[in-house]
């Protein structure tokens, strides 16, 4: 016993092994999260809705075979075709953006296919039309804090979130427009494969299943952007007392250059150090446990940056 607490209040665990056991308890918990989004909330509407990437390309795809094979299985398809879709993007993954992460999007992605194609689905009540804007509003928050929490501890809940990873480290570029784009593909093909159905006497067009999955997108998007938004910076302002400790961890842990002022406070007169440092914005997280650490009375600002240039390495997230 007294071994099993010497580990655990070890620098060893704190500082390597807990921050795994974070990361990993996050991947599965916000991916779960996403799965219920999209099998209890899009899928459990009366009018057709479409997440986006893989997830999204199976649904059109189900919907193609059903219309023409009603007893196809289509929740087995889903869940085969998430995991069979995503090995490709998990080998790029693996090779281009780091093993770590990758290893946790694959742990995202089972988690999707058994959430979303094995675990029966939840009635809430929203199998009639009267109620698709609250289950695309719903399951379009359930999937932007799925995602962004995912991003927020240096994760991924797989796909195209791996290719914009991959992208952004390479190219130092965004490739939020062609995630856009293919949400854009994935619910035209969806509003014209679905669109026409009748429920309950209610003819449902196409032009509604696509004005649904776009309100569904939108929310997405702001939810995603609100908890994490992974591509981009952010400029971080620490005063602190207690200078050299905070310092020589954002260099050497981080391996993030810092920028030092000396100021003092107006009312206190007391002089402080002012450490300026520019970080990817899913580092912020891991900044403030540091300094939280070091100097709890450290005052922090982290402000948007929109664009840097010059010696700045964009990093993997994990």
């Amino acid at each position: 016993m007294k071994k099993i607490k010497n580990f655990i209040s070890s620098p060893f665990f704190s500082e390597k092994v807990f921050p795994e056991i974070k990361r990993f308890l996050a991947v599965v918990f916000f991916t779960m999260i996403y799965g219920f989004g999209v099998s209890w909330f899009l899928e459990q509407s009366a009018v057709p809705m479409y997440t986006g990437g893989i997830p999204g390309i199976a649904q059109v795809l189900r919907d193609i075979i059903v219309k023409s094979n009603p007893d196809f299985n289509g929740d087995i398809f889903m869940s085969l075709f998430i995991i069979i879709a995503n090995i490709p993007i998990l080998i790029v993954g693996w090779f281009g953006v780091s093993k770590r992460f990758t290893i946790y999007s694959l742990v995202s992605v089972v988690i999707q296919s058994v959430v979303i194609g094995i675990i029966p689905k939840v009635d809430l009540g929203l199998n009639d039309p009267s109620h698709a804007l609250l289950a695309s509003v719903l399951g379009g928050l359930l999937i932007g804090v799925g995602v962004g929490g995912a991003l927020k501890y240096g994760t991924s809940t797989g796909g195209f979130d791996i290719v914009a990873q991959y992208w952004s480290f390479k190219k130092g570029q965004s490739v939020g427009f062609i995630s856009m784009a293919l949400n854009i593909i994935i619910a035209t093909a969806g509003a014209l494969i679905t669109g026409g159905k009748v429920h309950g006497g209610v003819q449902i067009g196409a032009g509604l299943v696509f004005s649904y999955t776009m309100v569904r997108l939108i929310v997405t998007t702001l939810a995603t952007d609100k908890v994490h938004t992974a591509y981009h910076y952010l400029s971080v302002e620490i005063i602190t007392e207690n200078p050299l400790e905070i310092i020589e961890s954002v260099l050497y842990k981080m391996g993030r250059g810092v920028t030092l002022t000396k100021v003092s406070g107006a009312y206190s007169n007391v002089e402080k150090t002012k450490i300026m440092v520019v970080i990817s914005s899913y580092e912020l997280q891991s900044m403030l446990e540091i300094i939280n650490k070091i100097d709890q009375k450290a005052f922090v600002i982290s402000r948007p940056v929109k664009n840097v240039h010059g010696n700045f390495k964009r990093k993997r997230i994990a």
